[in-house]
């Protein structure tokens, strides 16, 4: 798969700059929630019978902006849907795998409200980024970023309450998958619970 290796450097090299005004914790979130979205995509994608490169290509530009901007941005997922639609093409992607990854992965893979991926390579990307918000360290980050913009302990829980029942109900969309992720959503649940009481 020698575009998706290139495509894999594009997007390190974008991380790796390092640029002013990029989102505070690229730092951490590359190496600890992009690349862990992109193997968990590879193995929901084999386990599921999608076409992997497209699944790992959907994980590694999911939130593509966060090299160069704030997620708090309002055009923060414009212009990740924008970069994701460019590196694709110069990495030799046809204009169906580009629809399919940036119009429908990337697009819904947040599934807020009643938006939801179509295709089974979008199911497995917000699969796999949920995943690696309940089996990582990534509320102990969120949270530490959250509590540096001054919002208070209440918010902060209410937030991360509401952001895994999200990600177990509405963004894992494969029942066994669901059942194998419930434990870290129960006890990432009983533990903002505790605080929120």
């Amino acid at each position: 798969m020698p575009r998706f290796d290139n495509l894999w450097n594009d997007v390190k090299s974008r991380y790796n700059d390092k640029l002013e005004g990029r989102e505070d914790w690229a730092d951490w979130l590359y190496p600890n929630h992009v690349i862990i979205v992109t193997n968990n995509a590879k193995a929901i994608a084999e386990r599921k019978d999608a076409n992997v490169e497209l699944s790992q290509v959907a994980a590694l530009l999911h939130d593509v902006a966060d090299f160069k901007m704030k997620r708090a941005d309002p055009d923060h997922e414009v212009e990740s849907l924008k970069i994701a639609r460019e590196l694709m093409k110069a990495n030799e992607y046809t204009d169906d795998e580009i629809a399919l990854v940036v119009d429908d992965a990337i697009r819904y893979h947040s599934c807020h409200d009643s938006e939801r991926p179509k295709s089974v390579e979008c199911l497995v990307l917000a699969t796999a980024d949920s995943l690696a918000h309940l089996q990582t360290n990534f509320y102990v980050h969120a949270t530490w970023d959250f509590g540096r913009s001054g919002r208070s302990l209440d918010d902060l829980n209410k937030w991360v309450l509401k952001k895994i029942e999200r990600d177990l109900n509405n963004k894992i969309s494969f029942n066994d998958i669901r059942e194998e992720a419930r434990p870290d959503y129960e006890m990432i649940k009983e533990l903002f619970g505790r605080a929120a009481a």
